[in-house]
């Protein structure tokens, strides 16, 4: 897995892409790959919609949908679910990340396991050339499992 690539080169390649698609170079669409590259996390359209407003940089959101699946297509971004099978997004080019997924309250926490990586990249399957990885373990995060055992606790004592 390599390192993402430098937000120039994306920038370039995006305007590359573009150009030679025949499709249209615009403000809107270079300021939503800027907002893109300043997340450091995954996203969802509704975020990436109100960093564009904080900008004071409205767009449509079909605008923004566009132009996510464009940044798709260049390999930018990836697509995730999150919990709730709410779709978000997140930047390709990360060391490939393992997904902690709370059932309770539907935050993701994201980790890098080195071991778990090494292993991956060891596997060999027939016919099938790797692009990357996106494994989601699915539990109770330690905020939530402290307030079910609160919760719990205080019911007995009610009793």
């Amino acid at each position: 897995m390599a390192d993402q690539k430098d937000n120039s080169v994306i920038i370039q390649e995006f305007s590359n892409f573009l150009k030679a698609k025949g499709k249209r170079r615009t403000p809107e669409r270079f300021k939503i790959l800027e907002k893109v590259l300043e997340f450091k996390k995954q996203f969802t359209i509704e975020e990436l919609n109100q960093a564009m407003l904080n900008d004071a940089f409205p767009v449509s959101k079909s605008t923004l949908y566009n132009t996510v699946e464009i940044l798709r297509e260049v390999n930018v971004l990836r697509k995730i679910y999150t919990a709730e099978n709410a779709i978000a997004f997140e930047r390709v080019g990360q060391v490939a990340n393992i997904h902690l997924m709370c059932e309770h309250c539907g935050r993701i926490k994201l980790v890098k396991d080195t071991n778990f990586m090494a292993y991956m990249n060891a596997r060999k399957f027939a016919a099938f050339s790797t692009s990357y990885y996106n494994l989601t373990v699915y539990g109770i995060c330690n905020d939530c499992a402290r307030k079910l055992k609160r919760s719990r606790s205080n019911k007995k004592n009610n009793k």
